[in-house]
């Protein structure tokens, strides 16, 4: 069974009764409940981020704040504690939004600056390409029972001896050993060297890009919100039939579901869940 992470927005009032508020506004998107298919969405769901660090930081000095919402215990494992400085949701006020998003530009800017110091002081960096080319990384690939001379030979899709031998070389070695490098790496992706030649600026704004939640989202007035998705409203029964859909007519951007978030009053509460699907 797949899984969804989802940040739902709560009115002020349901700081009283956070679970009772949820199953109200997650109801309209239960599955197999009848509904259009793009209203069955989630069989159950938990609130769950505090304690994976997938949930929201805590601005400085408010971690103690009774109002701030923790991961619920697990069926199994039972109690599921925040790591420090985070928690699953609570006021919009106490939670630090933007401050994942100015730290992965910080050290995104120095990893860039570090590379382009080292490529001027070590040997050149060779592409990963050309450590899957290499003999001694290529395989056949054919049936069992094919022969060995109709089928040459080939990349080996499995990466990890190519891999080791292109992260070997002294520059990436010392890129992958700084400070700044799980926060500022645009992503793990095998081969860092295209990204590197981008300009700093859009560099820095790919990480930033990155670094923005990538949970869904349940807005106060109902929407179910899922990039590259058209939003779907709980209180219509399908999306041909909804009137509220003039304005709400296009999938949303991970910067403009952030937008939102930060743009909400400070007594909003949001929560994150993980649902199963």
């Amino acid at each position: 069974m797949a899984g969804l992470s989802i940040v739902v927005c709560l009115p002020p009032d349901s700081v009283a009764d956070v679970v009772a508020a949820l199953d109200s506004v997650m109801a309209p998107f239960e599955a197999m409940r009848g509904f259009a298919p793009e209203r069955d969405q989630w069989e159950r769901w938990s609130i769950r981020g505090g304690s994976d660090g997938f949930g929201f930081r805590v601005l400085p000095g408010m971690e103690h704040d009774p109002r701030l919402i923790h991961d619920e215990p697990h069926w199994q494992h039972g109690p599921q504690p925040s790591l420090a400085g985070m928690c699953a949701g609570g006021p919009r006020g106490l939670l630090d939004l933007a401050g994942p998003v100015a730290d992965a530009e910080i050290a995104a800017g120095r990893l860039w600056d570090l590379f382009h110091q080292l490529r001027g002081e070590m040997p050149t960096v060779l592409p990963l390409e050309h450590f899957r080319t290499l003999p001694e990384n290529q395989v056949r690939y054919m049936p069992v029972g094919g022969n060995p001379e109709q089928y040459p030979l080939q990349p080996n899709h499995n990466l990890t001896q190519a891999l080791q031998q292109y992260r070997a070389q002294p520059l990436i070695q010392q890129l992958r050993a700084a400070p700044c490098f799980s926060a500022g790496v645009v992503r793990e992706l095998p081969d860092m060297l295209p990204w590197f030649a981008l300009p700093r600026e859009e560099y820095v704004a790919q990480r930033a890009e990155d670094a923005l939640r990538q949970s869904e989202l349940l807005t106060l007035d109902g929407w179910w919100i899922e990039r590259n998705y058209l939003p779907v409203h709980g209180a219509c029964e399908s999306l041909d039939t909804c009137p509220h859909r003039a304005d709400r007519s296009e999938p949303w951007t991970r910067a403009e579901m952030a937008a939102y978030l930060e743009h909400l009053a400070e007594d909003v509460i949001i929560v994150q869940l993980h649902c199963k699907v």
